[in-house]
């Protein structure tokens, strides 16, 4: 008799822990999307005009009048959500992702929010941000359990560079003042994205039409306890563009390291939709986000 109440006992502390854990996973998420929007909610709508553009390399500036976000008001803030698959080696399986983002354009930052299903039963939370200049990655098994909480000057680095790659889902953010373009080649521009004391740069290359196709940059790779700084690739699919809400843009991706023992493709993606017009705030709470991952 004893010996099932301490059981009782264990089973109730058990779920106490994991109870307190999950909240504190999702309490995490409130408070970074209210310190990312916080820079967003008083900003006016922007209109972006030709004049806007004009001191641009060329295919920059055919790249943005292709995505049609000229003459157009943003108010800086985006939300999307995501769909795809990842794994963790070349020889290891595709796990399946839904993903919800948040982006601030009027300073750079994000909030990436993942479920991976690894097995039927048994997912992954993950979270990625970079929010006043600072990155953090945390990924938590069944959102209780951390398996990698990340922070650092390496991580702010790698936070960056994918701010900088991800500004192809809403174009109108390249005229920002931290972000400097030069010419390369007829096709390629390097842009320079400078926030927070740090700079980071990357490559980006278009087609002769003005899409977006590859970016090519520096960030930090971590395996087997060392970190290093390596090649990151994101490529367009071929034929992968949809315009969401009149802007034109490449809606699967897939996100590749160009490492020493050769190249190690990732994750994969596909955006389903996009809002630049939303003006309410966004309640992102444990139900919505239980709803959003039943019925995406």
């Amino acid at each position: 008799m004893l010996s099932g109440w301490i059981w009782l006992s264990v089973a109730i502390i058990i779920a106490f822990i994991f109870r307190y854990r999950h909240a504190c996973f999702y309490g995490r998420l409130e408070t970074d999307y209210e310190k990312l929007f916080t820079q967003c909610n008083s900003r006016r709508p922007d209109i972006l005009i030709t004049d806007d553009i004009r001191h641009l390399p060329p295919v920059v500036v055919l790249w943005l009048t292709r995505s049609g976000v000229l003459n157009k008001a943003f108010n800086g803030a985006v939300h999307l959500y995501q769909q795809g698959a990842m794994r963790t080696g070349d020889n290891s399986k595709w796990m399946p992702v839904k993903a919800e983002q948040w982006f601030s354009s009027a300073v750079p930052g994000f909030l990436w929010t993942a479920d991976v299903k690894m097995f039927p039963a048994l997912h992954l939370a993950g979270k990625d941000s970079y929010i006043n200049g600072k990155g953090h990655m945390l990924i938590s098994l069944l959102s209780v359990l951390p398996i990698v909480n990340a922070t650092g000057p390496e991580i702010d680095q790698g936070s960056m560079i994918r701010y900088l790659a991800e500004i192809v889902w809403f174009p109108y953010a390249a005229v920002s003042h931290y972000i400097k373009w030069e010419e390369v080649d007829d096709l390629t521009a390097r842009a320079t994205i400078t926030y927070g004391g740090n700079s980071a740069s990357a490559l980006f290359h278009f087609n002769e039409e003005g899409d977006f196709v590859s970016l090519k940059a520096k960030r930090y790779y971590s395996a087997k306890g060392k970190t290093t700084l390596e090649d990151w690739l994101v490529e367009t699919e071929p034929g992968a563009y949809q315009t969401f809400e009149g802007t034109r843009i490449p809606n699967r991706l897939q996100v590749t390291w160009l490492l020493k023992s050769g190249r190690f493709t990732w994750f994969r993606l596909k955006v389903t939709d996009i809002k630049y017009h939303e003006n309410r705030k966004y309640q992102l709470t444990q139900h919505t986000r239980h709803e959003y991952l039943s019925n995406k």
